[in-house]
């Protein structure tokens, strides 16, 4: 059966946009490390951690603030008339204004009260001004990527985090120190508002209706609730980290986690991936646990050799790198326990997917709640125990702990709701990644027992499988486009 213009448009312009979105990560991720690498050698982990810290209630209420708007118009039918984005702009400026009012007053009081940190609440009150201007980009945004179009998008987004870099760096170097980033945000915001809105060519006009936002906020907040429960941990580096254990601690966890975000790409793209490619075999049991199994082990292999050849690779460059003022092994403890916590994630953020396709919201919310509920206390009383260089140590294995139960659900879910997960060679692999990953913190004898467990013959076995499976994949894939 021949392809219709229509479906062969489609087509291309998706296989265009998933170009644009490669290209687009990859530019971000070189510009993000070099200059990540440039700027915290300058500033140090104090003044990183403070504006990490700010950032972190800037990057919260960002997701809040969304309530799921951008979604929902991203998803609404392809003939959605313009009005509705104009009532999406409107109630986004408007709940934005509202929203950076009332936390910045609430972070003022706790700033004061709390944290207790210089700097903190001017800062973050700077970061938080520029909410409103944050939200209503998701409109013009969403005009874009409903029309595929991640060209434009990339060259807004790449120019804004370049953009952020110039300003940051040579302020940094006038010895500006946490106000350079300030700026190098501001920058970076404006250049994304104005970018998004001249690609996409759109402009609000005034129009309010009450009985057309509803349905709108109503499937938002369905679908956000899940996600504000478990990026509620943002906030923990901000309101626990930063006045129990200082900002330099902060910069340490901020730092680490960039270098991890830089690295899990492949977790975040096959996630989303997986959602629609689940939907269409959700009703054959067998098929989606297969796809389960197989997602999980391309995961585990992926993100466990990307981060042991980092931890590995860390202690010889990073001191030449950064310099004198960061705490090599201390960086490296953090991004071990990190990493341990996003290799075992690999297990079960594909679950988590296979589970939104049946529909099971209220036991991933149920999930993220303990996790909210366990990280907040596990942490509280961790900082409060531990003795000042064990407060790092304390807050991350705080994090590891409180995930735990979360997974368990989700992995009791997937048993009852779908089948029974094969894990097979996957342990093997997530204890012999995980044993190369910690060897450069703990000890190198650890390397020995990554070796005895990857080298077991159900390993290689898999590995085999797993290789021939992919080349299957893409034989079928390059004839489908001939």
């Amino acid at each position: 059966m021949g392809r219709t213009p229509e479906t062969e448009s489609l087509r291309t312009k998706a296989l265009k946009g998933g170009v644009y979105l490669t290209v687009r990560h990859g530019a971000m991720v070189v510009l993000g490390l070099l200059g990540a690498l440039l700027l915290t050698r300058i500033v140090g982990p104090g003044n990183y951690g403070l504006y990490n810290a700010a950032y972190g209630v800037f990057g919260y209420l960002l997701a809040i603030g969304k309530m799921g708007v951008n979604i929902y118009l991203v998803r609404e039918r392809r003939d959605a008339p313009l009005e509705l984005f104009h009532l999406a702009f409107w109630w986004l400026l408007g709940f934005g204004i509202l929203l950076a009012i009332g936390v910045g007053g609430l972070m003022a009081v706790l700033g004061h009260y709390w944290v207790r940190t210089e700097g903190f609440i001017p800062v973050t009150l700077s970061l938080i001004g520029l909410l409103p201007l944050a939200l209503v980009s998701a409109v013009p945004l969403a005009l874009l990527e409903r029309e595929l179009d991640y060209r434009k998008t990339t060259v807004v987004e790449v120019g804004s985090q370049v953009g952020y870099y110039l300003a940051a760096i040579p302020l940094a170097w006038s010895g500006f120190g946490v106000w350079a980033m300030v700026a190098g945000f501001w920058l970076s915001q404006g250049a994304s508002v104005i970018g998004f809105f001249l690609a996409s060519r759109y402009r609000p006009r005034r129009y309010w209706n009450k009985t057309e936002l509803r349905p709108m906020l109503r499937y938002g907040f369905s679908v956000a609730l899940a996600d504000w429960i478990y990026k509620a941990q943002s906030l923990t580096p901000s309101l626990l980290l930063l006045p129990m254990a200082g900002s330099e601690a902060v910069g340490y966890v901020a730092l680490a986690t960039r270098f991890l975000s830089m690295l899990t790409f492949v977790k975040g793209l096959t996630s989303r991936l997986s959602v629609p490619a689940f939907a269409r075999i959700q009703h054959d049991a067998e098929k989606l646990l297969n796809a389960i199994c197989e997602v999980m082990q391309l995961q585990t292999l992926a993100l466990g050799t990307l981060f042991a050849l980092f931890a590995a690779v860390a202690p010889l460059v990073l001191p030449y790198m950064l310099g004198q003022r960061w705490d090599i092994s201390l960086l490296l403890m953090v991004f071990t326990i990190a990493g341990v916590r996003s290799l075992l994630g690999a297990l079960f953020a594909i679950q988590t997917s296979a589970l939104l396709v049946k529909k099971q919201t209220t036991l991933i919310l149920k999930a993220n709640t303990i996790y909210a509920v366990l990280l907040v206390s596990l942490t509280y009383i961790g900082l409060t125990i531990a003795p000042q260089e064990y407060k790092l140590l304390a807050f991350n294995c705080a994090d590891l702990i409180a995930i735990l139960p979360g997974y368990w659900m989700r992995h009791a879910g997937v048993r009852r709701h779908i089948g029974r997960v094969r894990y097979g060679a996957t342990l093997l692999w997530t204890g012999g990644l995980t044993a190369a990953l910690a060897a450069p913190w703990l000890g190198w004898w650890l390397y020995l027992i990554a070796a005895a467990l990857l080298a077991q013959p159900a390993s290689l076995r898999q590995v085999r499988e797993l290789y021939r499976a992919i080349r299957e994949t893409r034989r079928k894939s390059l004839g489908d486009t001939e």
